[in-house]
């Protein structure tokens, strides 16, 4: 049955066509699923909800989530951080009977950014533990050794695609129909994000039968780049005894990946543009010029406007990459993909060293409230770190790096997740509260005034505010 709340914007004969049209999806998700309105008040849920959080359905629904937070009984709830900051906000929530959940809530905005819905996906983490056990057990079986054995040789061959959020499935699709033609591409993104591996995913999927040449511009000194890249001809510098084909031509019928495309030296660029407009390349020291067919995919964490203002980066070269262009999400705006990443570096791991481990539920939570500066790169070195340094089988909240999580803020025994902090005196505890509110506040918006909106106060009220707390 179909939870429905406040709906009086509809019509009878509307609601009765959303309960025809939706009703079946909410009964078979297996997935607990709770949509609010943007003020708060709480519209569906489905069965599954009330099965992962234990919640009897007479208390559903009684009154507005923002109001139920502000008289006490609730804490800050998933939906209610999504419908205040606009965005998509991912944790994992205690229930009733030991259950903890994943849950991401989505807000739905119109055409003047107000919210006008909600949606909260809740998934059993307890459910996704005993699946990953099960599937441990089912090593004996001989098909999943096979399926096993082909992971294995292929993430031998690089690192796989692991998501499961929204915004990285359409930068997939994008990257997947960009890959059916030869125009150049260039991935943007924090340094981290994987773009090395969405290049790679590219060339998997093109019709290009030669092979994907990775080249990072800023590892190889200026003086020798030329040469790695367009090859030489016998007696070009000292030492060059021999002819040698560079990497563009190493990768004829295949794709070049130039990774920190901004690093590149300037007079190389304009050597670069010859190979994009005309397929061909010049050896150094050499008189002919060779057809290469190559499709170059370029990335970088660097603005390169900013580059092209400052005479560091040719403005006709940028527009010539920059056909098409995707953007990789930083991982604290897909947290979704965390538990997914975690679990998906800790088998690589345990097919590698022989040893299984497990991941404390505390150790998702922490991980998911973590911003990850270094993104992928950084989540990857810290299981490793993990996996290493856990003495038993399992991997607990207390081995994690005290930037990510500090045993001394923990109040309270290992089942109370939500008191990570100090007890103080009250008056400093509601400054601290304050302070790190507006800040957060801030760094979700772009202005002074649009924050001060958000938290429906003067400017002047949060000039004021930010200089007695000490916010920069």
């Amino acid at each position: 049955m179909i939870g429905l709340y406040t709906t009086d914007f509809l019509q009878k004969e509307d609601k009765e066509k959303l309960v025809l049209l939706f009703g079946t999806i909410f009964e078979t998700s297996h997935d607990g699923i709770y949509v609010f309105g943007g003020d708060g008040s709480p519209l569906l849920y489905n069965e599954a909800f009330l099965r992962i959080s234990k919640i009897p359905r007479q208390y559903i629904g009684k009154a507005n989530i923002f109001d139920s937070i502000k008289r006490g009984p609730v804490p800050n709830t998933c939906a209610s951080v999504a419908i205040a900051t606009k965005r998509v906000y991912t944790t994992i929530i205690n229930y009733y009977d030991g259950k903890k959940g994943l849950v991401t809530s989505t807000p739905l905005l119109d055409e003047n950014e107000k919210v006008v819905f909600a949606i909260s996906n809740i998934r059993d983490m307890n459910e996704v533990i005993q699946s990953e056990r099960k599937i441990d057990e089912a090593q004996t079986n001989s098909s999943f050794k096979e399926a096993l054995t082909w992971l294995k040789q292929e993430s031998s061959k690089g690192q796989q695609l692991v998501y499961r959020s929204m915004n990285m499935h359409q930068v997939i699709s994008l990257a997947s129909r960009f890959a059916k033609n030869d125009s150049p591409i260039l991935l943007l993104g924090e340094s981290g994000v994987g773009k090395d591996v969405l290049a790679n995913h590219i060339h998997e999927r093109s019709n290009r039968k030669g092979k994907f040449v990775k080249i990072n511009c800023g590892a190889i000194p200026d003086h020798l780049l030329e040469s790695e890249l367009f090859g030489y001809e016998k007696g070009a510098f000292t030492g060059a005894d021999k002819s040698k084909e560079g990497l563009f031509e190493s990768a004829n019928e295949g794709t070049v990946f130039l990774d920190e495309i901004g690093d590149l030296p300037y007079p190389l660029q304009v050597k670069l543009l010859n190979v994009l407009q005309d397929s061909e390349i010049r050896r150094l020291g050499g008189t002919e010029t060779r057809s290469v067919s190559i499709r170059i995919i370029a990335a970088t964490n660097s603005d390169l406007d900013v580059l092209v203002q400052q005479k560091k980066f040719r403005l006709d070269l940028y527009y010539r990459l920059n056909v098409l262009s995707i953007t990789i999400p930083p991982l604290r705006e897909r947290k979704e993909d965390i538990p997914a990443l975690l679990f998906y570096y800790l088998r690589q791991l345990e097919m590698k060293y022989k040893e299984e481990k497990r991941i404390d539920n505390d150790v998702f939570e922490a991980c998911i409230h973590y911003n990850w500066p270094g993104n992928i790169r950084e989540l990857k070195n810290i299981i490793e770190r993990l996996y290493h340094l856990s003495e038993g089988r399992n991997i607990a909240l207390e081995q994690l790096p005290p930037f990510i999580y500090d045993p001394s803020r923990k109040c309270g025994n290992k089942d109370n997740s939500h008191q990570h902090f100090e007890i103080q005196p009250l008056k400093q505890a509601v400054s601290e509260f304050e302070k790190e509110y507006i800040k957060k506040c801030l760094s979700s918006t772009s202005t002074l005034q649009e924050c001060a909106n958000l938290l429906k106060v003067n400017i002047s009220t949060l000039v004021r505010k930010k200089k007695t707390l000490g916010i920069k």
